[in-house]
């Protein structure tokens, strides 16, 4: 509780403000007229409706840990800023929450800790964690809470789909960054006698060495180049997903410098051939729709590159799409 005193923010509600078409017309309302919000501080209660809980990882360390452009720590708010104006297409049975930031002022090792004790209080809470980065250290953290949440139920842990780049595949013993998160989690369930299971959507050759290659293959993980869906129906990446997650529970991760860097130039690697936004909402909502998604989190967006704020804003319309096809898998909504 000590840590939580001093590297936990709750939600900052002034953030959630917005254009307010009508004050009584559910219909007309926006994502901050249905924000509500939480202090992880306090019990929680379990919810009885489809609840989303956004929660921040405002850090900047593992990013200068693998030498990238440091900014992402700002990104959960500016990702959030784009968020509070959308729409809503949900009815009263949904719930919208934020449970603010956890921070990382130097030790990255305490702060992912502290993000998987917030991540399991969340499932165990009955929620849908949409976890907002910071740099994509956020996912060892992340999966840490959902390691811990499935073990003590005696289930499944969940597989690992990941849009990105970049493998994060690196060797750690000369201490960890945003690239070696896969690596920790593949090393710590090999330990642990359980299987490390791992699907990468977007690779790029020029942004991995031929080391990372042979590291992937030799830990059984799947990836798919980006030049390969540019080429190649995407129907064939949808088979892989299907083959991969065989109607399991799947854990959803979205680095955005997997996309092009004409699309999203707030990254710490900005990718000039990356994945257009089509394509990855595509295989978001496949995702969603035909995976047992149980939880989500976007990385890498870093406000200081961010011309017009294009990186966020993508990040909010691929979460929009999430969140809707969570909602009604069955309803093709405009995106």
């Amino acid at each position: 509780m000590t840590d939580f005193e001093h590297l936990y923010k709750p939600a900052q509600k002034e953030i959630w403000t917005g254009r307010v078409d009508d004050l009584h017309d559910p219909d007309a309302y926006r994502w901050h007229q249905l924000m509500q919000f939480l202090d992880l501080r306090k019990p929680l209660q379990k919810e009885r409706k489809l609840s989303f809980c956004f929660l921040g990882f405002k850090s900047d360390e593992g990013v200068k840990r693998n030498l990238g452009r440091p900014g992402a720590k700002q990104g959960p708010d500016s990702i959030r800023k784009q968020l509070a104006n959308l729409p809503s297409y949900f009815n009263s049975d949904v719930n919208l929450f934020d449970a603010g930031n956890i921070l990382c002022e130097n030790n990255l090792e305490q702060s992912q800790e502290l993000l998987a004790e917030a991540v399991y209080k969340l499932l165990q809470a009955e929620m849908f964690p949409v976890l907002l980065g910071g740099g994509h250290e956020i996912a060892f953290g992340h999966y840490l809470g959902l390691h811990r949440f499935f073990k003590e139920r005696g289930e499944p842990l969940p597989a690992i789909v990941n849009l990105d780049a970049h493998f994060d595949l690196r060797p750690w013993h000369n201490g960890i960054s945003s690239g070696t998160m896969f690596s920790q989690i593949a090393d710590m369930n090999r330990k642990n006698g359980e299987p490390f299971r791992y699907l990468v959507l977007g690779i790029q050759q020029s942004a991995n060495t031929k080391s990372l290659f042979n590291r992937a293959n030799h830990l059984g993980a799947q990836y798919v180049l980006c030049k390969a869906m540019r080429n190649k129906p995407l129907e064939d990446t949808f088979h892989k997903i299907d083959a991969f997650a065989k109607g399991g529970k799947t854990y959803l991760t979205v680095c955005t410098d997997v996309f092009s860097s004409a699309i999203a130039p707030g990254v710490s690697a900005p990718q000039p051939f990356g994945m257009f936004p089509e394509t990855g909402l595509r295989l978001i909502k496949h995702v969603a729709r035909n995976t047992h998604l149980v939880s989500f989190d976007i990385a890498e967006v870093a406000p200081r590159f961010d011309d017009d704020e294009q990186t966020a804003k993508l990040a909010s319309v691929l979460i929009f799409a999430l969140l809707n096809t969570l909602y009604k898998p069955d309803v093709n909504l405009i995106l």
